[in-house]
């Protein structure tokens, strides 16, 4: 393939928002562009823009054959750019492709093969030879780790349409289709980078779920999804997840954990008005329990007060120590029933507060 552009203007086609790679059809080709994730078999030469060198020539390379291309892909290391161009390509289709580091290989560049320096801007002529759609009957057991975490990403995608447009049921159901390609047998399986991009779907899908299970009152199983994603320790994705698990645990009754949750979510997202408005309530109901439970406690272990005319029980000695023992068995007992008592009442208190807020929510 020839390098060099055609003489005369071609037309720019942007591809990403930023500029960063662009397109210039050398030759037209014939059809439609390939759906997202489709499998694409490509030839393509790629050369540096500084100095014009060669690092890649796909016809040269081993046997001459076709390499895939996985149309629309961005969970890659390197050569992001060519993922996006070929997205907006038909069959047969021959363009020149200008991408900047960042849809390259970054600032990094590669030591290995094939050998580009850092920070390089790079220019593919590219061409799409043909292609063929993800086969969506394959068993996930037999699909590679990259299929999984595209199948994964494109029901979440669904999932998130479905939601939008009102159908929360229909959206779990795709949300949990999403996980299921990204299971615990898989995630076991994994390290480094790895884990890492499968954590990086499977957190905010489980995030999604949290928000399908609040619009439904689960709020249980909400609270369970949001402190499942929230063990992968995955940063991005923690703002949401606190504010979801905080909403349910105060629906539940659990208003000092909510606190602490929306707390961590505020401090985390300071420019999130709707976290801070759900902090500030959640402080409000704390404050009331704790001034209900101050009010109780004050009025059942308030000290008493002597009766009028009787010296007060310091002055008051028995005549003979020996014949008064103190009655030890007696208060323990009478301690014992004040406890279960106060513990009964505590538990009506945020049962009653609970039903409360049901009521307002209805």
């Amino acid at each position: 393939m020839n390098t060099d552009p055609p003489s005369g203007p071609l037309e720019k086609h942007v591809i990403t928002d930023d500029g960063g790679v662009v397109k210039f059809i050398l030759r037209e080709g014939r059809g439609t562009c390939p759906p997202k994730h489709a499998r694409c078999l490509v030839h393509y030469v790629g050369r540096l823009v500084e100095g014009d060198a060669v690092f890649m020539d796909t016809r040269s390379e081993g046997q001459g054959e076709p390499v895939k291309l996985v149309a629309g892909r961005v969970n890659t290391a390197r050569e992001t750019g060519l993922n996006l161009a070929v997205a907006t390509m038909v069959p047969g289709e021959l363009a020149r492709i200008e991408v900047a580091p960042r849809y390259g290989f970054g600032v990094a560049g590669s030591f290995s093969f094939p050998t580009v320096p850092p920070h390089a801007g790079l220019v593919y002529e590219l061409e799409l030879l043909d292609y063929e759609e993800v086969d969506e009957d394959a068993r996930v057991g037999s699909m590679l780790f990259e299929d999984r975490l595209e199948a994964a990403e494109r029901r979440r995608a669904e999932g998130n349409a479905l939601f939008k447009a009102g159908d929360g049921e229909m959206a779990l159901r795709r949300y949990h289709l999403a996980l299921s390609y990204l299971d615990a047998d898989l995630l076991m399986q994994l390290e480094g980078r790895h884990l890492d991009a499968a954590q990086a779907i499977r957190a905010p899908t489980l995030s999604n779920v949290a928000a399908v299970l609040l619009s439904q009152r689960d709020w249980a199983a909400a609270a369970a999804a949001a402190g499942e994603a929230l063990a992968m320790g995955v940063e991005a994705a923690r703002p949401k997840l606190l504010y979801r698990r905080g909403l349910a645990r105060r629906a539940l009754g659990q208003t000092d954990a909510a606190v602490e949750d929306l707390h961590e979510a505020a401090r985390l997202a300071p420019g999130d008005g709707l976290v801070r408005r759900e902090l500030a309530e959640a402080k409000r109901e704390q404050r009331e329990e704790r001034a209900s439970g101050a009010r109780l406690f004050g009025g059942v272990l308030g000290r008493p007060q002597a009766p009028v005319g009787l010296a007060p029980p310091s002055q008051c000695r028995p005549a003979h120590p020996a014949a008064a023992p103190t009655p030890h068995l007696l208060q323990a007992a009478w301690a014992w029933v004040l406890a279960c008592w106060l513990g009964l009442w505590a538990l009506c208190v945020r049962w009653a507060a609970r039903y409360t807020r049901k009521r307002h929510a209805v």
